[in-house]
């Protein structure tokens, strides 16, 4: 506790003016006589006793009550954090850091934070000094506004244009940025920071922290949400994703709100078109996980929304998903001859026999020595005999781009293919040739529940496993992913990536001098889902956060299209594209849901955009999650309330406590009153004795 008018205190000198009367009325003798002496043996000692202790307790009270009253004179206060006598002779400068993220959308009785913030901020200028020195800055994107003293017409409408987005805030780095300005002056350096304080800074904003110890910090948090229900995760389990197959996701929603919410409804569409729902409750920080199961609607690209009614917070809400259900595949076959190859395209007639789904192209050269791949999704490589560096380029471009490899290994010397394809691409190397000697070697399925081959039953899987006379034997490396196994332990199908492509390797050829598998019926349901899963566009269709660009992989004979981006609020823009990469590049991606790209008027794709991952409600951080960056008496957290104003001037100058000490004085002065009282019933034996 402080004193605003320590002066006073010279007033404590009337002190001894009670004590003075005190000790005078010892030496007050007053004589009365007495009939007979009878009365006076009447008088017992407690009564004296009482007597002088009342004396006292009246000496006490009057003590008090100009203690009290001088106290009160002397304006005490808590201790703030800018004592105003102090404040009121220096020069100053305020920083003020307003959150404008997605988060900051979140509203309170009809009001959003940022919206709240704005109002406060303009509401505490007016208790600084006109000649403050005021900096005004936003965290999307990080930005002084306004910066000048505290007077200026042009503050106000800093302050009320400052938007709201959907990006994450970079609070920490703006904070860190913004009060290193060489330009703040003033002895009095002051920071609040209106914000949701979701999240710890991260280790390299902490290396750069440099914070003084005069600076001073207020941080004002928002409450949390009485009704939010958000959704914070969504996965495919099925890599497979066809017409003919159910797609299955599992979905992770939770309750971050106060009410417990009762009858909630939970939506899955497919391209606007309701194919699932489930109702439930949610309790209070609690969360559920849901799986939806349905078929597509169509083929092509496949639009998902996972939705929940409508909170205080609506960016949580919805989750968008774009899945690229195959209609076309165009395929290339790549093999030494037409005998090589002889298998694959009859497997590839079962699969497609009208050539309505599959757009096969043949390319026969024993050592790869350049590939041509723009225009094709997939590609199949049967017995090559090697592979020259410039074609490992082109197929390392390819993977990039998400084409997929279906390869076939045979019996070739390590030496024909260009040392980077093991390297870069990662590929298996072969080692030697391993013969059955006249026998087979089974097979084994690693997993019962084999993605590409999860429709089919186990027994019919067991049956249909190939027998294998001849295979390669290959050194994997931990990135090596084994589907099959002999039963030597020795791998025949593994899949790995490249960039966002994928290949799948086989140690053994479509030959029946190696195999028997192009007779068992599982190598067309096989070579199919390979087909799908190396050929889905996963690319243009993966999703990106907002405000992050996003590329499409477009073809060498579309670059002279025209090219529109529609935006789920039905903005149109036109896109140029890059001759060199043969791509598009999409920046607008402001705007939460599906965009879709158009191709000369007709749908191309579609990509979803994602809320940042600190955008999500949590738990918010407090003063011990900081008390390694910030000194304990260099920070404040107050709570946003409907006195914030009245709490934010006590924290800063402390509470004054002069209406303490006055009801206190009343107080004193009344018991004293009462005290010092002559008894009733005393007066009318002194009247009666008169």
């Amino acid at each position: 506790m402080t004193f605003l008018f320590p002066s006073a205190f010279w007033l404590l000198g009337f002190l001894s003016i009670p004590i003075i009367i005190h000790i005078l009325n010892r030496f007050k003798l007053r004589q009365v006589e007495y009939s007979s002496i009878v009365f006076i043996k009447e008088l017992r000692s407690t009564a004296i006793y009482r007597l002088n202790l009342r004396k006292i307790l009246i000496l006490f009270l009057r003590l008090l009550f100009i203690t009290s009253l001088i106290l009160m004179f002397a304006r005490p206060v808590t201790k703030g954090f800018i004592p105003g006598w102090f404040a009121a002779e220096q020069d100053a400068s305020l920083v003020v850091i307003i959150d404008n993220s997605a988060s900051m959308t979140a509203t309170r009785k009809g009001k959003s934070y940022l919206d709240i913030s704005r109002n406060e901020v303009l509401a505490l200028l007016p208790s600084f000094k006109k000649e403050t020195q005021i900096i005004i800055s936003q965290t999307c994107p990080p930005k002084i506004v306004f910066k000048g003293i505290n007077t200026s017409s042009d503050i106000r409408n800093s302050i009320k244009y400052i938007e709201p987005t959907n990006d994450y805030d970079r609070l920490w780095e703006t904070l860190n940025n913004v009060i290193r300005d060489e330009d703040i002056n003033g002895t009095i350096k002051e920071c609040i920071v209106f914000s949701d304080f979701m999240h710890f800074p991260d280790s390299s904003s902490i290396k750069d922290f440099n914070f003084e110890n005069s600076w001073k910090f207020y941080f004002i948090k928002h409450g949390n949400m009485d009704k939010n229900l958000g959704i914070s995760s969504v996965s495919f389990l099925n890599r497979m994703k066809i017409l003919s197959q159910l797609i299955s996701i599992e979905t992770d929603i939770k309750n971050t709100g106060l009410n417990n919410l009762e009858n909630i409804p939970i939506e899955l569409n497919f391209n606007n078109q309701r194919v699932g729902q489930v109702i439930t409750e949610f309790k209070p920080d609690f969360g559920k996980s849901f799986l939806f199961q349905a078929y597509p609607t169509k083929d092509g690209i496949l639009e998902s929304v996972i939705s929940v009614p409508e909170d205080d917070y609506l960016l949580d809400n919805n989750w968008y998903q774009t899945i690229a259900i195959m209609d076309k595949i165009n395929c290339g076959v790549i093999g030494p001859n037409v005998e090589d190859i002889s298998l694959i395209e009859m497997v590839l007639q079962s699969i497609d026999p009208d050539r309505s789904f599959l757009n096969i192209s043949r390319v026969f050269q024993s050592k790869i020595k350049r590939l041509f791949l723009d225009d094709l999704d997939v590609v199949l490589i049967h017995n090559v005999e090697g592979i020259s560096e410039k074609g490992v380029q082109d197929l390392e471009s390819f993977l990039k781009k998400g084409g997929g490899v279906i390869w076939f290994q045979g019996d070739s010397s390590l030496e024909n293919f260009h040392s980077d394809l093991f390297s870069t691409l990662d590929f298996p190397k072969q080692e030697d040739i391993v013969t059955s000697g006249g026998g087979v070697f089974n097979t084994e399925v690693i997993s019962d529940q084999l993605y590409f081959l999860q429709d089919l039953q186990k027994r019919t899987i067991q049956k249909e496993l190939p027998e294998i006379f001849n295979y390669i034997k290959v050194a994997i490396s931990p990135n090596h992913k084994v589907h099959w196994k002999l039963n030597n332990d020795d791998p025949l199908l593994l899949e790995f990536s490249k960039g966002i492509g994928n290949i799948f390797y086989f140690s053994t050829l479509l030959d029946f001098g190696w195999t028997d598998l192009p007779i068992r019926g599982m190598i067309v349901p096989l070579l199919y889902r390979l087909l799908i899963l190396t050929g889905t566009d996963e690319v243009n269709t993966a999703p990106v956060l907002i405000n992050e660009p996003k590329i499409i992989d477009i073809k060498e004979s579309s670059l002279n299209n025209s090219w529109e981006v529609v935006s789920p609020t039905g903005k149109t823009e036109l896109i140029v594209p890059n001759y060199d990469k043969e791509t598009i590049k999409i920046t607008q991606t402001n705007e939460l849901g599906i965009y879709e790209v158009y191709n000369n008027g007709k749908h191309f794709t579609s990509f979803p955009t994602r809320l940042h991952y600190k955008e999500y409600p949590r738990k918010f951080i407090d003063d011990t999650n900081l008390k390694n960056i910030f000194l304990e008496n260099n920070l404040r957290w107050i709570s946003l309330s409907e006195n914030f104003n009245e709490v934010f001037s006590d924290t800063r100058h402390g509470k004054s406590l002069w209406n303490i000490f006055l009801i206190l004085a009343i107080i004193f002065l009344l018991l004293e009153t009462i005290l010092s009282a002559p008894k009733s019933k005393k007066l009318k034996i002194d009247k009666l004795d008169g």
